[in-house]
């Protein structure tokens, strides 16, 4: 009877395992690898200054963009396949309500749509980020610092835009007909 209070389905189970899944090797893989090129290309400066050209601001502007159009166009090709095949785990209609809402607005083709959600990246992540660090009056960073700030941040923004790219295909065809692995509460 406990099991059944917090009223999760077999199927809810599935798809947030799948998603933690998910959220958890993008927030590993990209903070390793990024962390690992921003090491590469920063070991030999000692400090990094907030603004200016090759500054923290556009390194981050840049990241965010590239790091997370990059990460939606494949996680979106990868997560078609798998809805596409009757491989993605069933998802109940009334689940993820804002992030449908959300796809529902972007593009259909994946790489229109890994394009926005690139550029609401970097409006929702590294804009805030900047205007905090100036708020706060870090003007510079060692190598160091930034390289454990840029980890971190990398694998948390990577982390945080994972589920709208899992969730996009099975979402945004929607439309077109109910695919299989998308079950109304009335079948549950």
């Amino acid at each position: 009877m406990a099991d059944n209070d917090n009223n999760e389905t077999p199927m809810s189970n599935s798809i947030h395992s799948h998603l933690r899944t998910e959220v958890i090797a993008t927030f590993v893989v990209n903070a390793l690898l990024n962390g690992a090129v921003a090491w590469i290309l920063l070991r030999e400066q000692a400090t990094l200054s907030l603004r200016g050209e090759g500054g923290i601001a556009a390194d981050l502007v840049i990241t965010a963009l590239v790091l997370c159009m990059l990460l939606s166009w494949i996680t979106i090709a990868l997560q078609r396949r798998k809805v596409s095949s009757g491989q993605f785990p069933a998802v109940t209609a009334d689940r993820f309500s804002v992030l449908r809402q959300i796809i529902r607005y972007l593009p259909d083709r994946p790489f229109g749509a890994a394009l926005c959600i690139g550029l609401m990246a970097t409006l929702i992540y590294a804009a805030p980020t900047i205007a905090l660090l100036g708020l706060f009056g870090i003007e510079q960073l060692s190598v160091s610092q930034y390289l454990i700030f840029k980890t971190l941040w990398t694998g948390l923004i990577a982390a945080l835009t994972c589920p709208l790219a899992v969730l996009f295909p099975l979402f945004k065809y929607q439309a077109a007909g109910t695919p299989a692995s998308l079950v109304s509460d009335a079948g549950a």
